[in-house]
């Protein structure tokens, strides 16, 4: 695909087949119970009923079928069911992105990936499952952003701007501070004992603590930006503290 704005697509991505598959079971059973109770009552509710979820599923399965997004060298562009539309890599504020796995009667049906971003002016682009590869895509956006984004971070950082990541957020002066059911909690920097990051949780361990604090990875924003100025400090190389 060419963009006149981002240039050639380098990588294209469409729906995710296994998602497809499910969407069309679920929908063609439901509306398959619903059709069957419309035909033993056949009253205005109940075929009304059945209308409305044939609709509304198969609109759902055709604004799947029909997403796609293409990685450029300056951004992405996607088009839906409602239009197209791109975003530049210097625009993009906020990335949050999680996995998941789905487990049937202890059958795995696989692990998918929820991805979001939030762009400098507000907008939202909620990709969810949708695309196939989402893991691919979100290390593509990942390394497309990250040098700009630890720039800035640091930059922040080292002024004494609290930085906010979603659930957890970090500050030069006092350490680590995390959301964890409905409280605030806060790590002292001399305290910060273990992290570490997965597809699926970030995790924080204080030295008082006796396990550590598992946070969705889906809650926390630009989690490859976090990991890096962790990692900045644990070396020595952020200053930390009143000096």
């Amino acid at each position: 695909m060419k963009n006149n704005t981002l240039g050639p697509a380098i990588e294209s991505f469409g729906p995710h087949f296994r998602i497809s598959l499910a969407l069309i079971g679920i929908g063609g059973l439901f509306s398959w119970l619903a059709f069957d109770a419309a035909k033993e009552e056949p009253t205005r509710v109940a075929w009304t009923v059945f209308y409305g979820l044939a609709i509304g599923f198969g609109l759902l399965v055709v604004r799947h079928l029909a997403f796609r997004l293409w990685l450029h060298e300056r951004g992405i562009s996607y088009r839906g069911i409602l239009g197209k539309g791109e975003i530049l890599w210097r625009d993009i504020d906020r990335i949050y992105v999680g996995a998941y796995s789905i487990q049937v009667h202890h059958f795995a049906l696989g692990t998918f990936y929820r991805l979001r971003l939030i762009t400098k002016q507000g907008a939202k682009l909620s990709i969810g499952e949708r695309v196939h590869r989402a893991e691919t895509l979100a290390d593509s956006i990942h390394s497309y952003t990250l040098q700009e984004m630890v720039r800035k971070a640091v930059s922040e950082f080292e002024g004494g701007v609290e930085l906010d990541f979603g659930r957890i957020r970090i500050n030069r002066k006092t350490g680590v501070i995390y959301r964890k059911w409905f409280a605030w909690r806060e790590i002292r920097w001399p305290d910060l004992a273990t992290y570490g990051f997965s597809d699926t949780h970030v995790n924080l361990k204080g030295a008082q603590q006796m396990l550590p604090a598992n946070i969705a990875a889906e809650k926390v924003s630009n989690v490859h930006v976090l990991e890096a100025l962790l990692d900045g400090v644990r070396k020595g190389e952020l200053s930390i503290g009143l000096q």
